[in-house]
């Protein structure tokens, strides 16, 4: 089994995150969805055993970091993206149908601070939530496991 950690909206603040990372025993894959990308790079200094990948949010204003990459982990196909590209303040059919023109197995994005997880037209969509800052309710972080070719999603709240 493989299991990834995903953060997104970290906006400078990494404390639950590495909370998070230390807290649960095994992690094989960090993923992080922008805002702010530099706190991806530090948790990539801070857990080089790991391998972390990341991407661009509204902001983030690196030009070297994509807006959206295509993981292949496992078997598995998994876009990733902040989301702001795709509206998702708005609705999420149009994040869904690039997944679909893409051919991935899941689709992760964050932006909205909010966390969401569903299961559509055959893909996993997952926006975490935000660690440091959100919008309604407790800070958030998602996680993903692929076993035997299968991909299982969860969305895990951190207390105070």
């Amino acid at each position: 089994m493989t299991r990834i950690v995903v953060f997104s909206d970290t906006h400078g603040n990494i404390r639950n995150c590495i909370n998070v990372i230390d807290r649960i025993r095994q992690i094989d894959m960090i993923i992080h969805l922008g805002d702010i990308i530099r706190d991806a790079e530090d948790l990539q200094i801070l857990y080089p055993h790991l391998p972390v990948e990341y991407v661009c949010g509204n902001n983030d204003f690196n030009r070297t970091v994509p807006y959206e990459k295509i993981l292949d982990v496992k078997e598995r196909k998994i876009l990733i993206t902040h989301g702001h590209l795709y509206r998702v303040k708005y609705e999420y059919d149009t994040i869904v149908d690039r997944g679909l023109a893409l051919n991935v197995d899941a689709v992760l994005f964050g932006h909205t601070h909010e966390p969401y997880e569903e299961h559509r037209s055959g893909i996993s969509v997952m926006n975490p939530g935000s660690t440091s800052i959100p919008k309604f309710g407790r800070p958030s972080y998602g996680v993903i496991e692929i076993d035997n070719g299968k991909i299982a999603t969860c969305i895990c709240g951190i207390s105070s």
